[in-house]
């Protein structure tokens, strides 16, 4: 099984449902960026604090999985010179729309981020905007944005908590009911039956990870954490058990 290319599939049509974070962002959020007041987000709801973006005007800063017509466009207009590598076609369409709509300039690379085709230490600055849930091996990942960022260079994620994918989805709005253990994987922890409608209705392929892995991985990784903050998931049920349903990292290239 191919979990890239279903994510692909998902995402597309992700877009075509106008998902959260596939619409574009507005003309005021735009000029609000260019005047230096940027808001900008890696989890659903908390904007990232303007501690963390300060310094990354005028350096190279490349976002992974953050297609969608938000990040991308609201990075160049603040004056980051970007790229932008996502998976899925649609949601680069949708930067491309943003970036002519609003007369800003970024490199758009069609691709997935585990395949990344930078020479090492290529940018200053690497932002994964909530998506390393859709990818199976984060330490992985984590290996490949250390080699591809400059020495002492910026790496900021969100990530759901893995403690959310015990729930059962399906009822999680009427009652919160414990499913699975962790840590969660849709190809391992669904049955065959349960998978194979997944993905007939091109939901997204997702991954829990373990705390060992995202806090552990990323030091034994190469990086020393500066910075944290969570959010909530936008239910109120879910919300009233978990505070910490979203996290935020702000780490640094050793």
């Amino acid at each position: 099984m191919d979990i890239y290319e279903a994510n692909r599939q998902a995402w597309n049509q992700e877009v075509s449902n106008n998902n959260y974070w596939t619409q574009l962002v507005d003309e005021k959020e735009i000029e609000d960026a260019r005047n230096g007041n940027l808001r900008f987000w890696i989890t659903p709801f908390k904007n990232v604090p303007l501690s963390w973006l300060e310094g990354l005007k005028g350096k190279d800063v490349l976002l992974g999985c953050a297609g969608g017509g938000q990040q991308t466009p609201l990075l160049a207009a603040y004056g980051c010179n970007i790229t932008t590598v996502d998976l899925s076609d649609s949601q680069i369409e949708q930067d491309r729309k943003a970036l002519q709509k609003y007369s800003l300039e970024a490199k758009l690379i069609n691709a997935n981020i585990m395949d990344m085709p930078f020479e090492d230490s290529s940018f200053d600055s690497i932002i994964i905007p909530q998506a390393l849930n859709f990818i199976e091996d984060i330490e992985k990942l984590y290996a490949l944005v250390h080699k591809s960022l400059r020495k002492d260079g910026i790496f900021m994620f969100g990530i759901s908590n893995p403690a959310l994918y015990m729930l059962d989805d399906k009822i999680q709005e009427r009652k919160l009911k414990i499913k699975y253990t962790l840590p969660f994987s849709d190809t391992k922890s669904l049955s065959e039956k349960e998978l194979k409608k997944r993905l007939e209705k091109k939901d997204t392929v997702e991954f829990s990870h373990t705390l060992d892995s995202i806090i552990g991985g990323l030091t034994r990784g190469g990086f020393v954490i500066e910075g944290y903050y969570s959010d909530e998931c936008g239910s109120s049920l879910t919300d009233s058990f978990f505070y910490d349903s979203h996290m935020a990292f702000l780490a640094r290239r050793k």
